[in-house]
């Protein structure tokens, strides 16, 4: 055990220069994390995960400051009516989809993009079968609906 100078002993907490605002006390603290999940309820933990992270998604384009315009009512119970029946929603930027574009020679303007030309470029990368909808997000990013799977492991697009 390690003692300071006056002999006491180290509590856990650590003592550190922050800089600019001068010296500050920071704790040990845990995060917790869903490791502890039974194998016979992992398949429900991440399904009933990914309908709360688009679900929490759609939320967040109901409020807050927005760049973009809003996507409508019924963009958003299209999107939830998927989310129901088991999908994904994920964000893409417009710079990705032009990336993506260009390396399965698809005209695709960054400036200019629609959700219809997002689509297209998603269609030709990932298929049909993986891509259901694609909407605009108040940010000026896609919002797309995706299967959760994809050549039978689950999906998330590449970084």
């Amino acid at each position: 055990m390690r003692t300071n100078v006056r002999g006491r002993t180290n509590t856990g907490r650590t003592t550190r220069y922050t800089g600019q605002s001068g010296w500050s006390k920071k704790t040990n603290r845990t995060k917790k994390t869903h490791t502890n999940v039974p194998v016979g309820y992992k398949t429900w933990n991440d399904s009933f995960q990914n309908k709360i992270n688009s679900f929490r998604t759609l939320y967040n384009q109901t409020w807050g400051p927005a760049k973009c315009a809003r996507p409508s009512t019924t963009t958003l119970n299209t999107f939830t009516n998927w989310i129901n029946k088991g999908a994904i929603i994920q964000t893409v930027s417009p710079t990705q989809i032009a990336k993506w574009a260009k390396t399965h020679k698809y005209n695709f303007n960054v400036r200019t993009c629609t959700p219809t030309n997002c689509k297209n470029v998603l269609f030709k990368k990932f298929g049909k079968n993986t891509i259901k909808a694609v909407a605009r997000t108040k940010s000026g990013s896609f919002m797309v609906v995706t299967s959760p799977t994809y050549k039978g492991k689950p999906f998330s697009f590449p970084k």
